[in-house]
């Protein structure tokens, strides 16, 4: 006679493997909500800090609107419109609205020449609005405010403004130097004859990816990125960069800090970077706009066009931050300003 089979050890593992079977769907089922539930959460809040932005954005715009005597810059006060007198507001009043149309750089802002001033009042710079954690339902805003105006147009560039620069970030005389300046001047230009230490799109579309010169003036101020010889170190300059230092190859600017590709007509000394100064005028004028800034915050009654805003939106206690970029052009027309947005990023990424 044999020995019955022991069926009940059998059934045993077998509710054993189920139960482990059920164990590992039911984790991988509450994981699955947990990673539903996060990616739903983050997506409102995401959505929340867009629109937190975006009042960054209008808060900004509701400023630039605002009338000014003149736009300026300091590390203490951010960017400052200075206050508006009545004798200055009558001048206004009785200009022509040709005469507040914007008008190509004059002779008064061309390097080597100092800028004409009118009577300069004694103005008490106000305290400028919290731009900052501002709270805003669950959330808070923060927005800041950069001139354009400040900045060199690389559209309009001319060699030795373009060798200048190159020579602030530490690029001694030599045929680097000489390729990067004639690259550049390659890439804007219409035609596609290279310059001595040039290239165009010949020299472009035997690199891979290939691609073609633009031969055309710069949409975006990262192009230059595609430019034979126009490193990112070279185009965004030293990480610890200080901006009230000189500018040298260990506080490199960068040339992301020294031009724009924005249409400006108009250079504004009082927001423009040490660095930019140094570059528009000679070292006894700059010394000059520089104590003033730091005597009184600003050194002439410039006005700016274009202003770069960026606006960002969080939450207090949640990573989440949405970070929006924006050129907004103000455009004046007798004693009437509309606002023209010249360039959008409404999902910036920093660098």
């Amino acid at each position: 006679m044999y020995p019955k089979n022991n069926e009940s050890g059998i059934a045993l593992i077998l509710v054993l493997w189920v139960m482990v079977l059920l164990i590992a769907l039911g984790t991988e089922f509450a994981l699955s909500m947990k990673t539903e539930v996060n990616t739903t959460r983050n997506f409102k809040e995401d959505a929340e800090a867009y629109y937190l932005a975006k009042a960054g954005i209008n808060l900004a715009k509701a400023e630039i609107l605002s009338d000014a005597q003149f736009h300026s810059r300091t590390e203490e006060k951010g960017f400052i419109f200075g206050p508006v007198t009545s004798e200055s507001s009558q001048q206004d009043n009785s200009a022509t609205p040709d005469a507040k149309q914007t008008s190509p750089i004059s002779s008064s802002t061309q390097p080597g020449s100092t800028p004409k001033t009118k009577s300069e009042p004694e103005l008490e710079i106000p305290e400028q609005p919290q731009r900052t954690e501002l709270p805003l339902g669950k959330g808070l805003v923060h927005y800041s405010i950069h001139d354009e105006n400040g900045k060199i147009n690389i559209n309009t560039a001319s060699r030795d403004v373009l060798t200048k620069a190159l020579a602030a970030n530490g690029l001694p005389l030599g045929s680097e130097r000489d390729t990067i300046v004639d690259s550049i001047l390659d890439w804007i230009d219409k035609d596609d004859r290279h310059r001595v230490n040039g290239a165009e799109s010949e020299y472009y579309e035997g690199l891979s990816p290939a691609y073609s010169a633009k031969n055309g003036p710069l949409d975006s101020l990262e192009e230059l990125l595609k430019v034979r010889g126009v490193t990112p170190k070279l185009f965004y300059g030293s990480e610890e960069y200080q901006a009230e230092e000189s500018s040298d190859s260990e506080n490199a600017p960068g040339l992301v800090r020294i031009f724009t590709a924005q249409g400006i007509s108009q250079f504004n000394p009082n927001t423009a970077e040490r660095a930019v100064l140094e570059i528009m005028y000679p070292e006894n004028q700059v010394n000059e706009i520089l104590e003033k800034k730091e005597e009184r915050g600003w050194y002439n009654e410039s006005k700016s066009t274009h202003f770069k805003i960026e606006a960002i939106g969080t939450f207090e206690h949640s990573p989440t931050q949405h970070i929006i970029v924006a050129i907004i052009e103000k455009q004046q027309t007798g004693n009437e300003a509309s606002l023209l947005t010249r360039y959008w990023n409404d999902n910036f990424i920093r660098r």
